[in-house]
């Protein structure tokens, strides 16, 4: 078990060096998976959420921009070769889980979903004032059905490839599949 909690981890390793790194989709996921394997106490999942990206142009100088991703991806890098050392070391520790985690929905095959994933999902693949739409519909006064094809219809607004995105980002989430 331990050796595929490892995986799990380094996989997000990996993550860092990627052409198309997204450093808020990959705290958010690292978050996941760290609560899941160590628990939502682990203080490593707020050393990763606090990882902060900073940039902009230097002072006087319009074509020299700067930013922090490489001090950003070397601290995720360094939290996460911690994680691995203590498991290697100290072994599965035992977790706290999350007091109230938000809706979960049990399938029958004893795999939890939970509504953060799906949100983390949306928020990947929308825009923010998308997602702002979005959450106005499900927010607003009414029926869970009038809600339910409201929403459908917006997001098939966004095009045709955003709901099946959405979709393929939750369930390809290793925090998904335990």
């Amino acid at each position: 078990m331990i050796e595929k909690q490892i995986g799990l981890i380094q996989q997000q390793i990996d993550k860092l060096q990627l052409g198309d790194f997204d450093l808020d989709a990959w705290k958010a996921a690292t978050a996941l998976i760290l609560g899941k394997i160590l628990g939502v106490d682990y203080q490593g999942i707020r050393l990763i959420e606090s990882i902060k990206f900073e940039g902009g142009l230097a002072l006087g100088n319009t074509s020299n921009y700067w930013d922090n991703m490489d001090s950003c991806k070397k601290q995720g890098k360094e939290i996460l070769e911690t994680c691995i050392m203590e498991l290697k070391t100290f072994g599965s520790r035992e977790k706290i889980k999350a007091p109230n985690p938000g809706i979960s929905i049990n399938l029958t095959q004893n795999q939890t979903v939970h509504a953060s994933l799906l949100i983390s999902a949306l928020e990947d693949e929308l825009t923010g004032s998308q997602m702002k739409e979005v959450k106005k519909i499900v927010k607003s006064e009414g029926k869970s059905t009038e809600k339910k094809s409201k929403t459908k219809n917006k997001i098939k607004s966004f095009g045709r490839d955003v709901a099946s995105n959405v979709l393929a980002n939750a369930l390809t989430n290793p925090a998904i599949w335990g």
